[in-house]
This record gives C-alpha cells, sequence and structure tokens, in this order.
C-alpha cells in the first residue's frame, strides 16, 4: 500500500513515539527488547512494577500509563490494554514475571488465564487500534485525532478525507 520507503519511515516513526513515551513514563529506566527473553534479562533483579508496550499502536499515550499504574497501585497484579484484535498492546505488572513474557504473542484469552492463575486481580483499559493492516492505515488516516507524525506519511497513499469536527462522525459531502 505505502510501499518500501514510506512504510519504513511510518514504522520508524511509530517505534521514535515508543521510545519517547517510554522515557517519558520511565526516565532512566526504560530498555527495548525484541524477544521475551531479552525482557526477562534486563528485568532480572528489577524490583516494581513494569509496563510492556507494543509499538505499533498509534494512539498510545501517557494515560495508559498513568491508568495502568494506578490500578496496580491498588492492588491489581495485572494490567491489560487490548487492540482491537485482540493482542494486548500494553502490559502493566506489578512486578517482573517472566512467565507472562512467553504468552506476549499468545494473545488475551492465553495472557488472562495464565494472570488469573496466579491468583491476583486483573485489569483492562480501553482498546485501541494497532497499524497493522491497510484498513488500520485508511482508519488513522481518516481520525481527526490522529498524530500528525502519523498521518502525513500517508496522505500519498490513502485518499481519505478527515473529518473537521473531532467530536462528529466523518464529514460527508
Amino acid at each position: 500500500m505505502l510501499g518500501a520507503g514510506p512504510a519504513a519511515a511510518l514504522r520508524g516513526e511509530l517505534v521514535s513515539r515508543a521510545r519517547r513515551w517510554a522515557a517519558g513514563v520511565a526516565p532512566g529506566r526504560a530498555f527495548e527488547a525484541t524477544s521475551s527473553f531479552m525482557a526477562a534479562a534486563a528485568l532480572r533483579g528489577h524490583d516494581g512494577p513494569v509496563l510492556l508496550i507494543a509499538d505499533d499502536v498509534p494512539a498510545l499515550d501517557r494515560a495508559h500509563a498513568t491508568t495502568a499504574l494506578e490500578d496496580l497501585r491498588h492492588g491489581l497484579d495485572v494490567v491489560f490494554a487490548p487492540s482491537t484484535d485482540g493482542s494486548p498492546f500494553l502490559l502493566a505488572l506489578n512486578g517482573p514475571h517472566p512467565e507472562l513474557f512467553d504468552l506476549l504473542g499468545e494473545g488475551f484469552a492465553v495472557l488472562a488465564a495464565a494472570a488469573a492463575d496466579r491468583g491476583g486481580g486483573i485489569g483492562m483499559l480501553r482498546s485501541e487500534r494497532r497499524l497493522v493492516t491497510p484498513a488500520d492505515a485508511r482508519a488513522l488516516a481518516a481520525d481527526p485525532l490522529a498524530p500528525e507524525e502519523l498521518v502525513r506519511h500517508l496522505r500519498h497513499a490513502v485518499d481519505v478525507r478527515r473529518a473537521t469536527n473531532p467530536g462528529s462522525l466523518l464529514d460527508r459531502p
């Protein structure tokens, strides 16, 4: 849909946004791991909450972290933020639990069952759309609240009219 160059640029912007998010949420303590093994190794000796995120969610913002951490402070063990495809884009844990890291690719139902088996409380945040398919790209391009730094990568490839009033349905001719 986008072509190799624009797709790489968009992917780079998503990764940059996720890195800025992590650095803002956990200054000096954020890290990037590309596997559950790397995440577990990086968290060895860590004591305290852990937030794991997917980097392909355009709507990821500080409110997700604030809400998840508040839920953990209120005694929940695990907080999920599911994407519209059912996979979690944020997993907040009351501490490092590497046994859950290996299940990240299994989807919400498997992760929720494993978290429930641990015996603690489970919370859930609102769902957000991932940017994976052409339909996701069209939806992002049409969203009047979508981050401009992402939408600019889609303009040449997606012919969608954006709403002028963020509180209304998409304007129609």
